[in-house]
């Protein structure tokens, strides 16, 4: 019995799809079994994840939204960051940018503790909710830079994602004092 030149096409390209459907089926395997163990990585791969920002800077800036005595002062007393001051004080855009980065991480760190906690579940969907926030006032400065109308609307929308940034990170940090978790002193050197 002879085989025909078609035939001999028809099995080679059948060993080609199975090849390729084997290895695809084996990467999308194996990444998943990592996954399983923690979907964002160990401790260490979360902390190294953060970018650098200045924290105290971030907490003058936020000061002045959260103190309301200040607030009420405001005619009074003008200590309120302008645009200028905001701007240089956070690094303009890309450290806007560093904060948005790390609003996701500071999720996945909630999500680190609600593994073993279930009941943190209740900060890691509130810090989502602010990641997104953070998000949305970040993408209005894109847009705003843009069409070159940054410094109109740098003050308006910085100012709030700086201060919803900080109360991030202190719900994280109060998380993980609260259940005493031993990266602590890690993560608070990191944010």
């Amino acid at each position: 019995m002879m085989i025909s030149g078609r035939s001999i096409y028809f099995v080679v390209v059948l060993v080609v799809v199975l090849a390729a459907l084997g290895t695809a089926v084996a990467y999308y395997y194996l990444r998943y079994r990592r996954r399983q163990t923690f979907p964002y990585g160990n401790w260490e791969s979360l902390l190294s994840r953060l970018s650098t920002v200045d924290r105290d800077k971030i907490a003058l800036i936020s000061q002045n939204v959260l103190n309301e005595s200040e607030s009420r002062r405001m005619d009074e007393d003008n200590s309120d960051p302008n645009a200028t001051q905001i701007w240089s004080l956070v690094g303009g855009l890309k450290g806007l940018e560093a904060m948005e980065r790390n609003c996701a991480v500071l999720v996945d760190l909630a999500f680190y503790v609600q593994q073993w906690y279930p009941e943190a579940s209740v900060v890691a969907q509130q810090l989502r909710l602010n990641a997104r926030e953070v998000q949305w006032h970040v993408g209005r400065l894109k847009s705003a830079a843009q069409t070159g109308k940054l410094e109109i609307f740098f003050s308006d929308y910085a100012q709030p994602a700086i201060t919803t940034y900080y109360l991030m990170t202190r719900r994280v940090l109060a998380l993980y004092e609260k259940y005493n978790l031993p990266g602590l002193g890690d993560l608070q050197r990191a944010i």
